[in-house]
């Protein structure tokens, strides 16, 4: 292997961990919010079944 095609190969690699770290924090913030959402969800459900039990 010549200079020329490890820094090629390495290019290639380094490229590579860093798309998979955007993907990876991409979709854990979008998994976050998800989450964030159905504990909101749950804490409204929550709210109004306890108003019902008051009455």
């Amino acid at each position: 292997m010549s200079d020329h095609d490890i820094q090629l190969l390495s290019l290639g690699v380094a490229i590579g961990i860093y798309f998979m770290l955007f993907v990876q924090i991409t979709y854990g913030v979008i998994d976050d919010r998800r989450d964030r959402q159905v504990a909101r969800a749950a804490l409204a459900k929550l709210e109004t079944a306890e108003e019902r039990a008051a009455e």
